[in-house]
């Protein structure tokens, strides 16, 4: 895996030089390693949102070592560092803390996994903030120059390891119930549903839906993309990961709505021509 690709996701930001000196850990251990940059913008300590973030990309990027440093410390300190292989071969090189599971699940499970204990393969008198910089980088910099998964520290069972649950809508008659999982840099709120729920629920693509969210409601379309409605308008459609999503043509939802990640969110039939929507499906089907 010499000249491996090292995908690289963290809560870091932009503004400082962490990701800048963890680019230069891996070029001094893994000259020939190539780095993508996949997000660092993450909320401090965010997990369940790198989480989603992780998961939604991890199938378009190539096969390598994918860097992922998002933790939280506590008084009990930091989780242990893991590396896991999932079953297409590539590592995941995180903390123990459910960050990346749901990236792992997506490329068909663990293969092995193994904990990062060994010192020989950190940098010289770690600090106890920037494990970014100490341990994860170099270890991942060491797997991409050749080093095998089962130098890093002890085999760990895989029933073991801290798994984050998938947030899943449930379908109730006509409606959807679910939740804001991402609000991307357009402040599109994209939710934890898809369009087989949905349709479900009897929604149709071009139907008119009510929104429930924090006490308000108000209606939109079921729309194949938000510029089919006026600048302003909001709309229901589908994102480029085909989740559900609300946006406002040239517009932020996020701001309208003032919802974030984790509320809750209903989707409903708006009745067609005075009759529930899965009435009129199912007289069609007569």
């Amino acid at each position: 895996m010499a000249s491996a690709w090292i995908t690289f996701m963290s809560d870091y930001g932009v503004d400082g030089a962490c990701v800048g000196v963890c680019h230069g850990i891996i070029a001094r251990h893994a000259p020939e390693a190539r780095v993508l940059d996949l997000c660092h913008s993450i909320e401090p300590q965010d997990v369940g949102q790198a989480a989603v973030t992780l998961v939604g990309a991890v199938g378009y990027l190539p096969s390598g070592i994918h860097l992922v440093v998002v933790e939280q410390l506590d008084a009990s300190g930091y989780t242990r560092g893991i590396v896991v292989r999932a079953a297409d071969g590539s590592l995941f090189v995180a903390p123990d803390n459910g960050v990346a599971s749901l990236g792992w699940e997506v490329l068909g499970g663990v293969r092995d996994a193994y904990e990062i204990s060994n010192p020989d393969l950190w940098l010289p008198l770690p600090t106890a903030v920037f494990r970014g910089r100490d341990v994860y980088a170099p270890v991942a910099a060491r797997l991409a120059a050749g080093l095998s998964p089962a130098d890093v520290g002890p085999q760990l069972d895989p029933a073991e390891l801290v798994a984050v649950e998938p947030r899943t809508c449930h379908v109730d008659d006509d409606h959807v119930h679910g939740e804001v999982v991402s609000v991307d840099h357009f402040g599109n709120l994209s939710l934890n549903m898809a369009r087989a729920e949905l349709e479900a629920a009897g929604i149709l693509l071009g139907d008119r839906v009510e929104i429930r969210a924090d006490a308000r409601q108000l209606t939109m379309p079921f729309a194949h993309t938000y510029g089919e409605v006026a600048p302003g308008e909001m709309a229901l459609c589908e994102d480029a990961l085909r989740q559900i999503m609300i946006a406002v043509n040239c517009g932020r939802a996020a701001e309208v709505l003032r919802l974030r990640r984790g509320d809750a969110v209903v989707v409903a039939q708006v009745p067609r021509n005075g009759l529930p929507a899965q009435a009129v499906a199912a007289r069609g089907r007569r």
